[in-house]
């Protein structure tokens, strides 16, 4: 995370600090504009949705190598999972192309309640990057 101060700017009768990321702008006397960026080291940016779910692939990824002899078709989950890495890769996953995936991914995993309750994370990630 960055961490923005300005400092008054002759001329400019506000003082504002912002925690955040990206530039904060103020107005200065002549009409331009001040950009500060200031890094504070030792912070690391809060995960996106994308990278929740990408981790949740990862967790299911050994889940499934972990519980295979309980699968109902580890092919077809092997297949699934990889596409759905694909989708999530790609920089503009489909929620449509991921939502068969995950639907033949819960299908091939049968019974397996261990398997299951992380595929279902995994779902609820991967919806929650489609408002």
């Amino acid at each position: 995370m960055a961490a923005r101060r300005q400092e008054p700017q002759q001329g400019v009768s506000t003082v504002s600090y912002t925690i955040g990321t990206g530039n904060t702008t103020v107005a200065a006397a002549a009409g331009d504009t001040v950009d500060q960026d200031v890094t504070v080291a030792g912070t690391s940016p809060a995960p996106t949705k994308l990278d929740e779910a990408k981790t949740l692939l990862d967790e299911l990824r050994t889940v499934l190598k972990d519980h295979a002899e309980e699968l109902e078709d580890s092919a077809q989950c092997d297949a699934a999972v990889a596409m759905i890495g694909q989708q999530l890769d790609s920089g503009r996953p489909q929620q449509s192309l991921l939502g068969v995936f995950l639907s033949g991914l819960l299908a091939a995993i049968g019974g397996a309640t261990d398997v299951i309750a992380i595929a279902e994370k995994l779902r609820d990630a991967i919806q929650a990057l489609f408002p």
